[in-house]
């Protein structure tokens, strides 16, 4: 069985694994939801929920929660993608059989219109046209199945690989240095050309993350020229059935957007014209940061945040990550240096995966609601290789085999509260129900490699005489 399939069996074998602990924010979340229901009734709570609030009421947990909604508020003032313009122009050249192509390209932050006929409009829509006439059909990566599809009603569009064009590295420094201008904590990045994309009228790409592997950051788009008509990319700052809830990027040449790879995105239904962007893959590389003012900043607004909490807690991560993922990106990096730098802890982390079980309603049918009641429980499990590999082995692990897996320090760990810093990207839960295609489609599908499917990632924290030795656990793979 393919390790990609693997995980996603495991995802749906979850009872099988330790218990490690809850997720209060997802649980105030579910909570509230219920209560919309029936908002006459949201005082009304069953016995077991009511149980399970009393333990959540101590000042450390309650200080916790604090802490945690400032962090929220931090990680929501880091950008998840950015956008503009090139500082310079540079060469492209396509070798693909009918799409030759070999010139400068110049940022045009004035692009030409269609109305008049301008002949400059004309000419830039004839070579969008001649590229996208004669590039190779687009498939999609069913996550589900670990398989590359082609299916225009969940993509329509072309491609020229890597292999069938070349720009020169003073673009891909270019490239590299925007994303480190832009994105904390301003780690050293290594800009790889992948794909040409082009979208033509009908063209479409249902909502979706790009498909994730170790060391990916985000992914970087070049536009080579844009005269399409409506529809076009939707950066989301969550999943979203409407496309007004995210930002639509353009591809005029030389315009740029970034973004790190787990955000959700689409390209809405073009209604006339073309689209034509380069696509960088951005890893993470050897070399000097370059920490900007704003990094700074909000690293010490963290470090004050986090040196107030008390442990043991854990943090699901803001993004989301392929299993063996050792450094984390954007604001999770800043907060993992920022529990590290304080003194007495021990810090940890780990895949996990959630489940969560909620009820709500009256018993009766036609109650006036005297008897609604609602229940909400989540569990939170270790999802790291060394259980994976158990679990496949022998269909069950035990609350005994923390040890053997190689995280003796989860041995007496059944009740950790783990909190998110932002719950609409970090959690990955079964439910008893369909999970939309943003997390079953990517770009690709590889299905031999386990680090294709993403993951949630948390810290845990524990003081030092708990926590065994202070060094970060390196994952099992």
């Amino acid at each position: 069985m393919p390790a990609a399939v693997k995980i996603l069996k495991a995802l749906r074998e979850l009872d099988h694994l330790p218990r490690i602990g809850h997720c209060p924010t997802r649980e105030e979340a579910q909570r509230q939801k219920m209560q919309e229901t029936f908002p006459d009734h949201s005082d009304s709570e069953s016995s077991e929920e009511a149980g399970q609030e009393s333990t959540e009421n101590t000042p450390g947990v309650q200080r916790n929660v604090k802490c945690i909604t400032t962090l929220q508020e931090l990680c929501e003032s880091s950008r998840k993608y950015a956008s503009g313009y090139l500082d310079h122009p540079f060469r492209l050249r396509i070798t693909r059989s009918s799409c030759e192509f070999d010139a400068v390209i110049s940022p045009t932050r004035t692009p030409p219109r269609s109305g008049g006929g301008g002949a400059e409009y004309k000419k830039l829509e004839e070579l969008l046209k001649r590229w996208y006439d004669n590039a190779a059909v687009s498939g999609y990566g069913d996550v589900r199945e670990q398989v590359t599809k082609i299916d225009p009603d969940i993509r329509d569009a072309r491609e020229i690989p890597a292999s069938e064009f070349i720009v020169e590295p003073e673009l891909l420094r270019q490239v590299e240095r925007t994303w480190q201008r832009h994105f904390v904590p301003g780690d050293a990045v290594r800009a790889v050309p992948y794909k040409i994309h082009l979208y033509g009228w009908g063209g479409k790409f249902e909502e979706h993350r790009d498909t994730p592997e170790l060391g990916l950051v985000g992914t970087f788009l070049v536009g080579l020229g844009d005269t399409s008509t409506r529809g076009g990319l939707f950066l989301m700052k969550k999943p979203s059935e409407w496309s007004q809830d995210g930002e639509r990027m353009t591809a005029h040449p030389g315009e740029w957007c970034a973004f790190y790879p787990d955000v959700p995105h689409r390209v809405e239904c073009i209604w006339g014209g073309y689209r034509a962007v380069i696509a960088f893959k951005i890893f993470r590389a050897e070399g000097p940061a370059r920490e900007t003012e704003e990094t700074r900043m909000l690293r010490q607004k963290v470090v004050e945040v986090v040196k107030e909490m008390e442990p043991t807690y854990g943090i699901l991560l803001a993004h989301r990550y392929c299993l063996g993922t050792e450094h984390f990106s954007g604001f999770d990096a800043i907060l993992l240096d920022a529990v590290r730098s304080l003194d007495g802890l021990v810090v940890h982390h780990l895949p996990v995966a959630m489940s969560l079980t909620s009820s709500w309603g009256s018993e009766t049918k036609y109650s006036d609601g005297h008897d609604w009641e609602m229940y909400c429980q989540t569990n939170v499990y270790p999802f790291a290789g060394s259980y994976l590999e158990l679990l496949e082995k022998e269909g069950h692990v035990s609350d005994k085999e923390h040890k053997r897996c190689g995280y003796p320090w989860l041995a007496d760990e059944q009740a950790i509260p783990f909190f998110s810093v932002d719950l609409s990207q970090s959690l990955y839960e079964v439910e008893d129900r369909e999970i939309d295609t943003c997390n079953f489609v990517g770009n690709e599908a590889q299905a031999w490699r386990q680090d294709s499917v993403y993951l949630s990632y948390a810290l845990v924290v524990l003081k030092a005489d708990e926590g065994g030795v202070s060094a970060v656990r390196t994952e099992s793979t």
